[in-house]
């Protein structure tokens, strides 16, 4: 993805929901008005208000996009080795040691689920052989 936009994107969601605060902060304002504060006071604490709403949504914005990045690097992973694994088995009938290659192969996938899959590995293994 284009890194500009990449930019764009991470940013669009924090400058729309400032803005939408900020207009609801002047919808606020306008009815204080007819409680009696004026003043640019009241517009400039609005606006800082939707700068602060603006700030913590792009917080939130980066903190999802790291996670999305590590979720999906750990796929990646993941892939790399069961795509190996099951090369290996499915070459195996080729070589003299079939049975031991393919029980290598199951090893490496259970390494996989149970090293970069931490926690869960457990629980799928568990589920296939229950």
């Amino acid at each position: 993805m284009n890194p500009k936009m990449k930019l764009f994107r991470t940013a669009a969601r924090p400058v729309l929901g400032g803005a939408f605060v900020f207009f609801l902060l002047v919808g606020v304002y306008q009815l204080s008005l007819q409680f009696g504060i004026t003043g640019w006071q009241s517009i400039w604490d609005d606006f800082v208000g939707g700068v602060v709403v603006a700030a913590l949504l792009y917080i939130d914005e980066r903190r999802r996009r790291r996670y999305l990045a590590e979720r999906l690097q750990t796929i990646a992973l993941m892939n790399h080795h069961v795509r190996n694994a099951l090369q290996a088995i499915k070459y195996a009938r080729y070589t003299p040691n079939d049975v031991r290659v393919i029980e290598d192969s199951v090893a490496r996938i259970e390494w996989a689920l149970r090293e970069i899959l931490p926690g869960k590995g457990h629980i799928i293994l568990e589920k296939t052989a229950a």
